[in-house]
């Protein structure tokens, strides 16, 4: 007697579905087009008609287009604006800047983060600890670092828009999180900011929370706005903290660069 095991379709073995496919194309050319007819929706998408007037009232009864008054014209509505509701500046951000962190990584030797800003914390979004055997930490995508006790934090609170750092400091003070309580002394937490403002860059020594290495962190912009900082790390029992800063804040800088531009590159496409 034959066994008999049933499978279960993985998401490889899922054969694609083309009127889905095609339905995006629709979507897709109305979104460049701001308004258009079903015959030029179907010139630009390369769908058949008969397929996109079909599509487009799959849309219209869905809420995602609507039809101008007295014309064939569509156009896209509010609701559309969901479809893109997932996609956030972070992940942009790690596409661009998670190939330059390795190279940078290869230039200095150490590990090097990408972070950005999560409520009241900066969190790891990448890293090359695990590329590197100059790192002792693992498993660092994730983790939260304090804004006013982390290089990585200073950094992005002395770059950030005034308005917003104002916003985050007045937060900050509010917190009962031990490692937030210097923003309830404003004269010391303004005199750090204003130090790293001056420098250039965030820098950490040692502390509580991570005592074994040091750091420093520079922000990465882009439209008027801080998306997130890079920074290096190194085993502070080896490294003081002059050598570390002489040792990587050119490439830093470099990177940031490149970061920076490679964004405007994206955002122009």
């Amino acid at each position: 007697m034959d066994n008999h095991v049933d499978m279960v379709p993985t998401p490889m073995m899922a054969k694609p579905i083309r009127s889905f496919a095609r339905g995006l194309a629709v979507l897709e050319a109305l979104n460049q087009t701001g308004s258009a007819t079903a015959l030029e929706l179907s010139q630009r998408s390369g769908v058949p008609r008969p397929t996109v007037y079909r599509l487009l009232r799959t849309l219209e009864e869905a809420g995602y287009i609507g039809r101008g008054i007295g014309d064939e014209r569509f156009h896209l509505l509010l609701k559309v604006r969901r479809l893109s509701g997932g996609f956030r500046d972070e992940q942009v951000l790690s596409e661009v800047a998670a190939p330059r962190l390795r190279e940078l990584t290869e230039r200095i030797g150490w590990p090097c983060d990408l972070s950005t800003l999560e409520g009241l914390t900066m969190v790891i979004r990448d890293t090359t600890h695990g590329e590197t055997p100059q790192s002792i930490d693992r498993n660092m995508v994730g983790r939260m670092l304090p804004l006013l006790g982390s290089a990585t934090g200073l950094a992005y609170l002395a770059f950030a828009p005034p308005a917003e750092r104002s916003l985050l400091l007045e937060l900050l003070a509010r917190s009962e999180e031990s490692h937030d309580v210097i923003a309830r002394r404003p004269v010391e937490a303004n005199r750090l900011i204003a130090a790293t403002q001056k420098r250039g860059y965030g820098a950490r020594y040692g502390g509580s929370i991570w005592p074994h290495t040091g750091a420093i962190a520079l922000p990465i912009s882009h439209a008027g706005r801080v998306l997130g900082c890079i920074s290096a790390i190194w085993m502070a029992r080896f490294v003081r903290l002059e050598d570390g800063i002489a040792r990587c804040l050119e490439p830093l800088r470099e990177t940031r660069a490149l970061i920076e531009r490679d964004l405007s590159t994206h955002a122009a496409a």
